[in-house]
C-alpha cells in the first residue's frame, strides 16, 4: 500500500484590467493546458514567499502578493496537494517563460481549456465561510512561518 503525501502549494491569481494571466502547460501534470502561475511550498517559505519565487522562475516578474482568494485540494495516485490560492496584486517587468510553458495570455473569462474556472475570480464573487475560514487560519499561522 502507498502511503500517501501531503503537499503545500501556492497558486497566484493576476487580474489586470478585468483579465487573468494564464500560462499554457508545456510539460505534465496538464501539458498544452491553460493555468494559473503556482508551486510547491518548499520547507523553508511562507506562501507568499513560494508564490514569489514560482512567478520569478516561471515568468520573470516580481510580484506583490495579496490576500488568500481561495483554495483547492487535489488527490493524485500517491499525494494531496492542499493548494491555496493568492491575489497578484502587483507586477513589475517584462513575462519571459520558461521551460514549463509554452505561451501566456490575458483572459476575460475562463478558456475551455483551462485547468480552473477563473470566472470567480474575475468577478470578484463573494468568498465562502470556509474559504473566510482558511484566511484567518493561514493569517495566524504567517506568524509561525507557515503561511
Amino acid at each position: 500500500m502507498c502511503e500517501r503525501k501531503f503537499v503545500l502549494c501556492a497558486d497566484g491569481v493576476f487580474v489586470n484590467n478585468g483579465k487573468v494571466l494564464l500560462l499554457k502547460r508545456l510539460v505534465e501534470p496538464f501539458k498544452g493546458w491553460w493555468h494559473v502561475v503556482g508551486g510547491h511550498v518548499e520547507d523553508d517559505e511562507t506562501l507568499r514567499d513560494a508564490l514569489k519565487r514560482e512567478y520569478k522562475e516561471e515568468t520573470n516578474l516580481e510580484i506583490d502578493v495579496g490576500d488568500i482568494i481561495d483554495y483547492r485540494i487535489e488527490n493524485t495516485r500517491d499525494r494531496t496537494k492542499i493548494i491555496i490560492v493568492l491575489e497578484v496584486i502587483h507586477a513589475n517587468g517584462q513575462i519571459e517563460l520558461n521551460h514549463e510553458n509554452s505561451g501566456f495570455a490575458w483572459f476575460a473569462k475562463t478558456p475551455p481549456n483551462s485547468v480552473y474556472n477563473c470566472d470567480p475570480y474575475l468577478n470578484k464573487e463573494k468568498p465562502s465561510a470556509l474559504l473566510l475560514f482558511c484566511r484567518r487560519v493561514f493569517s495566524v499561522a504567517n506568524y509561525s512561518g507557515i503561511g
